[in-house]
């Protein structure tokens, strides 16, 4: 099990740039739906779905940039004063929360937006699952749909 998390670590450390380029994507999409259609897209489910789906690119893709910038992480250089003793790290997890490293002296490595940034993400990620929940399963207590059908 160990083996899954170093690997799925790895792929997101590495990938970082392609989950937040497909969450802009994403958040561009949900722009453009909006001023397309107006504050009546928030009624749809899929535009919540949307709103889930970027947030959680962007989560993943916080995390595998706060894993890749870690000062720490992959420091291997003998004469920096700031290496990592093989003792310490051969007991901590490949990745713990909040995304913290203090190994070196005592200061944090990890840059100073990522642990926000991943709560904000997970709250919109929480948003827009009880959004899509909301108005995919409560359309039916509102009454006809404001929206044409497309059967006609």
């Amino acid at each position: 099990m160990d083996a899954l998390w170093f690997w799925m670590a790895l792929l997101v450390s590495v990938g970082w740039w392609l989950l937040a380029a497909t969450a802009i994507g994403f958040t561009v999409s949900l722009g453009i739906t909006v001023k397309r259609c107006g504050v009546q897209s928030w009624c749809r489910p899929g535009w919540w779905a949307r709103l889930g789906a970027a947030s959680a690119l962007a989560c993943a893709g916080t995390v595998g940039y706060g894993l890749l910038t870690m000062e720490t992480a992959f420091n291997l250089d003998a004469d920096d004063p700031c290496t990592i003793d093989d003792e310490l790290m051969s007991n901590q997890p490949i990745m713990s929360w909040p995304l913290s490293n203090t190994t070196c002296g005592g200061y944090e490595s990890m840059p100073a937006f990522v642990n926000p940034a991943i709560c904000l993400c997970a709250i919109l990620f929480a948003v827009g699952l009880i959004g899509m929940l909301t108005t995919r399963f409560g359309r039916r207590s509102l009454g006809p749909s404001p929206y044409p059908s497309r059967s006609a």
